[in-house]
C-alpha cells in the first residue's frame, strides 16, 4: 500500500470569472455578478429554485457553464419608459414595471410579484396595457408589506395575482421601499439567545417601549411625511379603539401586531388595498379581502382553534369590529358566501353589513388540459395531490394527507394501474405510511416547480385528491380548469364550488368534525385535530369515489369537463374582477354618503337579503 503522506488541502475556490462559488447539499453553485448574492442565499429555499443561478454536480462542469454564460441575456433590458411604467425585455418575456426597473430581480417570480411586474406578449401590447392602466385610480397593494412574510406569506399567495389585471378604472400600484437583507451578526445572534431567555412580560414591554423610537429612528425609503401621517393614525386609533370598548393592554398588543415598521413603509395613499389580515392603522382608506372571518383576528385568534372560542368574549372581539366599522374601512370582498353571511352575523352591525361584497373567485382558463382521451383498459390512472402553496410540511395533515395514504393502500391493492403523486414538504411520518409512499408507482415531489411544471403535473394527471379540513380554493379552481375530475371533501366551503356528481365527488366526514360554519354565532369553527390520525368514514369515502373514477372512464371525463366548462363560464378571471370593481367602486364613495341600491356584481352571484347598497356571499388557500 501506498503511504501518501501529509498532503496541503486543495481549498474550493470563492470565484470563477466573476462568478461568486458555493458548494452545499451535494451540489455546487455560482452566481451571477448582477444577483445579490446575500439574498438570494439568505432567502429560504430561493437559491435552489431561483433561475439565475448556476448549478452542477462538480466545479469542473459548473465552469464550463460559466464559459458558455451569456451575460446579455441575463440582464434586463429597458425598452422605453410610458406612463409611469418601465417596459422590460427580459429572456424573450416582456415586463411593465411601476415606476423604475432598477433592484428588480426579473428572474424571480416573487420579486417581478412584489414589483408589480405585468406581462405581456409583445412590448407593443405591454405598452397599450400600461397607457390603458395610467388612467385608472391608483390603488396600493399592500400585500408587499413585511408583515405579510410572516402571515404565512400570504401577500404573494396566488390568489392575489389578480392584482396584475386590475379592473377598468382602476391600477394596482407596488411601493415598497429598497429591499434589504439582515446581514448575520454575532452580536445580534449573542443578545437574541439572551433575550429569548427573558420573561414574555418583559419582552412585550420592550415591544411597547420602543413604539416611539420607532417614528423616529431612521429607516430607509421611510419619509418625514409618512412618518408623521402613521403617527396621527396610530394616535387616533389608539384612542378611537378606547372609546369603542377596546381595554387598555389589548389595544396597545393589536396595534403592536400591525407591526409598526410595515406601516411606516407603507406610508399614506389615496386607497390600499389588503390581504387578508387588516394590518393597518386606517392611515389610508382601505379595502380588504378575506376567504374567512377568522383571519380578521390573526395572529391574536388563529385558523384551526376555534371549535370552542366564544368569539364575542375575547378582549379584541369590540377592536375588530371598530376597526372594520371605522370610515377607513370602505369594503370586505370575499368568494366565500358563507363568510359575507358568517361576517354580517358575527358583528351585527348595519355598517359593516353595507361594507361586505361577495364575488366568486375566477381563474384562468389553461389552455392544455386532460381531456380523458379513450385508453386502453390497464393503461396507468394517475393521482395527484398537492400541498398548500406556502408548502408548510405540517399542512400536508391539514390537506387530509393521511386519509390519502390510508386510501391509496387500499386502492393499490385492487388497481394495480393506480399511480399517485404527491407535490408536498413531507412531515415526519410513521413507518407505516413510508412504505405506503415506497410502493410501485408513487411519486413524491418535494421542491419547487415553475408555473410550467405546475402545468405539467396538472395536465398529465386524472384525479385530483383535495379530502382536506376546508376549503382550499386556489388548489380546487386550478384543478377544476385542468379538467380533472376532483375527490374533495365536504370541510367548510367546499361544496360553495364543488358540486357532488356534477363536476366532482365529494367525501363525507370532514363538516362538523374539523369544520363547520356556526351560522347563530357567526364564526367558522375549525379544529385541526382530528386531521392528524386518519378517519376511517374519510379513508372509505376516498376508495369509493376513486374506485368508481378508475373503473368508469366516462364518469372522469364527464365530471372533468364539467368542472372545466365551469372555470371557463361562471368562476372568470373577468367575472372576479366585477367584484373587485364592486369594492372599489364602494370604497370610492365619499364618507359619510349615504348608500343605496345594489352594487353590480356578476350576474351568476345571487344577492343575499341585506340592506343598504351591496351584495353579500389562510388563511390564504
Amino acid at each position: 500500500m501506498q503511504h501518501l503522506g501529509r498532503r496541503d488541502k486543495v481549498p474550493f475556490p470563492a470565484e470563477y470569472n466573476g462568478f461568486r462559488l458555493i458548494r452545499t447539499h451535494g451540489r455546487v453553485f455560482a452566481f451571477p455578478p448582477h444577483l445579490d448574492f446575500h439574498r438570494v442565499t439568505h432567502t429560504p429555499g430561493l437559491m435552489f429554485r431561483h433561475p439565475g443561478v448556476l448549478s452542477a454536480s462538480n466545479l469542473d462542469d459548473l465552469c464550463k457553464q460559466i464559459d458558455a454564460y451569456d451575460h446579455s441575456a441575463a440582464r434586463p433590458t429597458v425598452l422605453k419608459e410610458v406612463a409611469g411604467y418601465a417596459l422590460v425585455a427580459h429572456r424573450g418575456q416582456f415586463y411593465a414595471v411601476p415606476g423604475s426597473a432598477a433592484g428588480v430581480d426579473f428572474d424571480s417570480a416573487e420579486d417581478r410579484q412584489r414589483a408589480g411586474a405585468i406581462p405581456g406578449a409583445t412590448a407593443e401590447d405591454l405598452e397599450r396595457t400600461v397607457q390603458q392602466l395610467a388612467a385608472g385610480a391608483p390603488v396600493e397593494f399592500g400585500g408587499w408589506m413585511p408583515i405579510f412574510a410572516v402571515s404565512g406569506n400570504c401577500g404573494a399567495h396566488p390568489q392575489f395575482k389578480h392584482t396584475g389585471t386590475p379592473p377598468p378604472g382602476y391600477r394596482f400600484t407596488h411601493n415598497p421601499p429598497p429591499q434589504t437583507v439582515d446581514r448575520p451578526s454575532r452580536v445580534g445572534a449573542l443578545v437574541s439567545r439572551l433575550w429569548g431567555k427573558l420573561a414574555r412580560g418583559a419582552r412585550q414591554a420592550y415591544y411597547l417601549a420602543r413604539v416611539p423610537l420607532t417614528f423616529v429612528l431612521p429607516a430607509k425609503g421611510v419619509s418625514l411625511g409618512a412618518r408623521w401621517a402613521v403617527f396621527v393614525a396610530f394616535v387616533n386609533l389608539f384612542f378611537y379603539l378606547l372609546r369603542r370598548g377596546g381595554k387598555p393592554l389589548a389595544v396597545l398588543n393589536f396595534l403592536r401586531t400591525r407591526h409598526l415598521t410595515s406601516q411606516l413603509q407603507l406610508g399614506k395613499h389615496d386607497l390600499v388595498f389588503l390581504t387578508s389580515m387588516p394590518y393597518t392603522f386606517g392611515q389610508s382608506p382601505w379595502v380588504i379581502e378575506i376567504e374567512d372571518p377568522t383571519t380578521l383576528f390573526y395572529p391574536l385568534i388563529q385558523n384551526g382553534h376555534t371549535c370552542g372560542l366564544d368569539l364575542r368574549a375575547s378582549p379584541y372581539f369590540p377592536i375588530v369590529k371598530a376597526l372594520l366599522e371605522h370610515d377607513s374601512c370602505k369594503a370586505i370582498l370575499t368568494h366565500m358566501r358563507s363568510t359575507a353571511e358568517l361576517v354580517s352575523a358575527l358583528f351585527e352591525s348595519d355598517a359593516i353589513r353595507a361594507k361586505v361584497l361577495h364575488a366568486p373567485l375566477g381563474v384562468k382558463l389553461p389552455a392544455r388540459f386532460q381531456a380523458h382521451e379513450p385508453r386502453p383498459a390497464l393503461a396507468p390512472v394517475n393521482l395527484l395531490f398537492i400541498n398548500s402553496w406556502c408548502q408548510v410540511p405540517e399542512n400536508f395533515y391539514v390537506r387530509g394527507g393521511l386519509d390519502m395514504l390510508e386510501a391509496f393502500a387500499v386502492l393499490k391493492q385492487k388497481y394495480p394501474n393506480l399511480t399517485l403523486t404527491i407535490r408536498t414538504q413531507l412531515p415526519a411520518l410513521d413507518d407505516h405510511y413510508l412504505r405506503v409512499l415506497e410502493q410501485p408507482g408513487v411519486r413524491v415531489i418535494n421542491r419547487f416547480l415553475s408555473d410550467d411544471e405546475m402545468a405539467e403535473l396538472h395536465a398529465t394527471s386524472d384525479v385530483f385528491l383535495l379530502p382536506a379540513a376546508r376549503v382550499h380554493i386556489v388548489s380546487l379552481l386550478q384543478a377544476m380548469s385542468y379538467g380533472l375530475a376532483v375527490v374533495g371533501s365536504d370541510g367548510w366551503g367546499m361544496e360553495e364550488y364543488l358540486e357532488d356528481g356534477r363536476n366532482g365527488l365529494v367525501v363525507r366526514g370532514r363538516y362538523g368534525v374539523a369544520s363547520w360554519a356556526d351560522t347563530e354565532a357567526g364564526m367558522l369553527r375549525e379544529n385541526y385535530e382530528p386531521m392528524y390520525t386518519p378517519d376511517s368514514r374519510v379513508v372509505a369515502g376516498i376508495v369509493e369515489a376513486v374506485s368508481r373514477l378508475v373503473e368508469d372512464a366516462e364518469l372522469r371525463r364527464e365530471l372533468g369537463a364539467t368542472a372545466r366548462a365551469d372555470v371557463r363560464e361562471k368562476y372568470t378571471a373577468a367575472a372576479w374582477n366585477a367584484g373587485m370593481k364592486a369594492a372599489l367602486d364602494r370604497a370610492a364613495l365619499p364618507a359619510g354618503a349615504t348608500v343605496v341600491g345594489p352594487l353590480p356584481l356578476p350576474s351568476e352571484t345571487e344577492a343575499l337579503p341585506v340592506p343598504d347598497r351591496c351584495d353579500t356571499g389562510a388563511p390564504c388557500a
